[in-house]
């Protein structure tokens, strides 16, 4: 633990942070952790005593907006500054949860829903248009725009012994039609545009807990949408378990208390790290590690993760780590990360808690 503090030390100075009170009392939140290089803060409802909440978190295409969508709705703020440019209420339909977010470049959120999904749009010109998917539909639980705005793809999740293979969907924004229907299967889901907008990135995961596969599809965003890479991934060791991300390249999950890194083609571990104990001097009796929250910088040096205790008895911990060896970069000890995000540029990430006074911070990704 010694090295953490030396870390810690390392990091302890901050920038200037604009407090943004919009929910309630900002002098109730909880202070920022030391090192943390913050751009702004929104303070959040308080929940009361061990009640958590659930929460998705994105930036825009073009990394203008941060998106925030929890039970209470969807609120999308300036990534500059932190104000709030949007509300939009949760829908009235009990169950009907958002399993994922996407916003656009063009000013446009779309939110995954159980058998489809919906896109508001920004402007408040256009009623939400809602768009299903084919066939026998879970929910949907990864969205992605393209970079010009022209296109949405979106997949749902899809059980390892479901008879009808999974599918991507891909809707054409302009003419609300839907232009695709390929082929990926999805008990992990995942999709992403290349930055040319040239290549859409689905996920082809099979049966993960007990055994299975990370692979991925990539097909052509034109007309034909093609199939032009097929990588069917690397075996996933017995006992991988919790959250999931991939990227062109490799996959990251936990097994066994630490976190990994594969070669999405070949299956070759890159490296595995213990996931971070609490801070010295937390109140809670050694015990597992959980890993709850994952996710590669756009940038590809990066791997953020949010690591807490199985018990919940001590806060849990933003762990950044280089992609290349696993060293890591920077801790910082937060309670409750519920979601976390890059920025595009991967110079800025936000994050947003979901217990006591929650908040939702945006901060310089350190390097």
């Amino acid at each position: 633990m010694s090295s953490r503090i030396a870390l810690l030390a390392v990091l302890a100075a901050t920038t200037a942070l604009p407090c943004l009170a919009q929910w309630g009392e900002s002098r109730a939140a909880p202070p920022l952790p030391p090192g943390l290089a913050s751009v702004w803060r929104v303070d959040g409802r308080k929940l009361d005593a061990n009640a958590a909440a659930w929460s998705l978190a994105a930036f825009s295409t073009d990394g203008t907006l941060v998106g925030i969508s929890n039970d209470s709705g969807t609120r999308i703020y300036r990534a500059s500054d932190g104000r709030l440019t949007h509300m939009f209420p949760a829908p009235l339909t009990m169950g009907q949860f958002a399993y994922s977010l996407a916003i656009s470049s063009t000013g446009l959120v779309a939110l995954g829903r159980v058998g489809g999904l919906e896109v508001l749009a920004l402007d408040g010109r256009a009623e939400p248009a809602k768009y299903h998917c084919v066939g026998i539909c879970g929910p949907v639980s990864a969205l992605a725009f393209s970079p010009n705005g022209t296109w949405l793809a979106y997949q749902a999740s899809h059980g390892a012994r479901d008879p009808w293979p999974g599918l991507v969907n891909v809707v054409d924004l302009k003419s609300h039609a839907r232009v695709a229907e390929l082929e990926a299967s999805t008990t992990r889901t995942g999709v992403s545009f290349a930055a040319d907008g040239r290549t859409l990135i689905a996920a082809n995961v099979t049966r993960v807990d007990d055994s299975g596969t990370f692979g991925l599809r990539a097909f052509s965003g034109s007309a034909d949408w093609r199939r032009t890479r097929d990588l069917s991934g690397a075996s996933v060791p017995s006992g991988s378990i919790g959250p999931f991300a991939f990227t062109e390249r490799v996959a990251a999950y936990s097994r066994a208390g630490q976190l990994e890194v594969r070669e999405l083609a070949t299956g070759a571990l890159v490296w595995a790290a213990p996931l971070v104990p609490p801070a010295l001097g937390a109140a809670v009796a050694a015990g597992p590690m959980t890993l709850e929250l994952v996710a590669f910088a756009p940038r590809g040096d990066l791997v953020l993760s949010y690591e807490s205790p199985s018990s919940g008895a001590a806060p849990g911990t933003l762990v950044f780590r280089s992609l290349s060896d696993g060293a890591t970069v920077a801790m910082y000890d937060v309670a409750e990360v519920s979601a976390l995000a890059f920025a595009p540029t991967s110079d800025r990430f936000v994050y947003t808690t979901g217990a006591g006074r929650t908040y939702t911070a945006l901060a310089r990704v350190p390097r």
